[in-house]
């Protein structure tokens, strides 16, 4: 699905949770028609037939070339939101995840390529400026379970 294109149905996504002391792995991502950035865990959807904690570690390795090792149960949530002008509703899984390839804990930005072609720089951020709103992570439930942990 473009980022145009109207969302006919609920979408699930399963994203990666990775924290490292006070940083978290993050997607820079910008809202065309806000045109403001906003930053989001590294995954994407789930395909029919396919398990969330399977798409996860798909993801990871198809935009970061890059393996992760599942942590723990997923955190689920709920996402009613707008982007890019179009009206959103997901069901979120994220799963906590650790790098295999250490190299992936250098605070350096690392290209990501998603399955349209597009690319967008994955980063660690700090934990303080997402809870501050210094960085707008999203989705918006996600930031008010990270406020409580």
């Amino acid at each position: 699905m473009t980022p145009m294109e109207k969302q006919p149905r609920i979408r699930v996504k399963s994203l990666a949770w990775i924290v490292d002391g006070d940083s978290l792995f993050v997607v820079k991502m910008t809202d065309k028609v806000k045109k403001d950035d906003y930053y989001r865990p590294v995954g994407g959807s789930v395909e029919f037939g396919e398990l969330a904690i399977n798409t996860v570690q798909r993801e990871v390795r198809e935009e970061l070339n890059t393996e992760i090792e599942i942590t723990g149960t997923p955190l689920i949530l709920e996402n009613l939101f707008t982007c890019d002008g179009e009206a959103g509703h997901e069901i979120d899984y994220f799963y906590p995840c650790k790098f295999v390839d250490k190299r992936f804990y250098e605070r350096k930005n690392f290209e990501l390529i998603e399955a349209d072609g597009s690319h967008w720089q994955a980063m660690w951020v700090k934990r303080s400026d997402c809870l501050d709103g210094t960085l707008r992570l999203v989705p918006d439930s996600l930031l008010d379970w990270y406020k409580t942990q």
